[in-house]
């Protein structure tokens, strides 16, 4: 292209629905990535939730642990419990009862379960192993906010203990 084609299409005016097309288009983007920080950063307190552990009912419910809502302050969306076990190979298959959360398998003794939704304030959530307490095994929990979110007051570690013939938990 010639300079003097060049200097032609400077100085063309520019065309108005161009113009407002651009813009229109340029609002979404820059309303996400306002909201994007300032969601992350949410700052949420969690309030004193308790996560504990359950030896389950022989034959009936597997253990496993539990996490209750305080009951002023949901849980987040996110929140992490992340379980180890030792003693046998595999902690087994966890089933989860009492709200939204998916397990992910990190290993045979350990696994990640993440809340896919807020755990609503009083709410209990059941994560439930497919172990027999007959069977000598150790678990541990240990609970995680989301980064920018607080716990205050909050049980965030729990472990369930079994013998050949006792349970305990807590």
């Amino acid at each position: 292209m010639s300079d003097i084609e060049q200097q032609g299409l400077a100085n063309k005016p520019r065309n108005r629905r161009a113009v407002v097309k651009g813009a229109a288009w340029s609002v979404p983007v820059i309303a996400a990535a306002i909201a994007a920080p300032a969601a992350s950063a949410s700052g949420l307190d969690a309030g004193a939730f308790a996560l504990n552990g359950t030896c389950g009912v022989l034959a009936v419910l597997g253990p496993g642990f539990t996490l209750t809502a305080s009951a002023t302050a949901p849980i987040p969306a996110g929140t992490t419990i992340a379980v180890s076990g030792s003693g046998i190979a595999n902690i087994g298959v966890f089933s989860i009862t009492g709200g939204l959360a998916s397990v992910s398998v990190l290993s045979g003794t350990d696994r990640l379960i993440t809340l896919d939704a807020d755990l609503a304030p009083g709410a209990t959530l059941e994560m439930r192993t497919t172990l027999s307490i007959s069977v000598a095994f150790t678990l541990n929990a240990v609970a995680t906010v989301p980064a920018g979110d607080t716990a205050t007051g909050a049980k965030t570690s729990a472990n369930v203990s079994s013998t050949l013939i006792l349970c305990s938990a807590n």
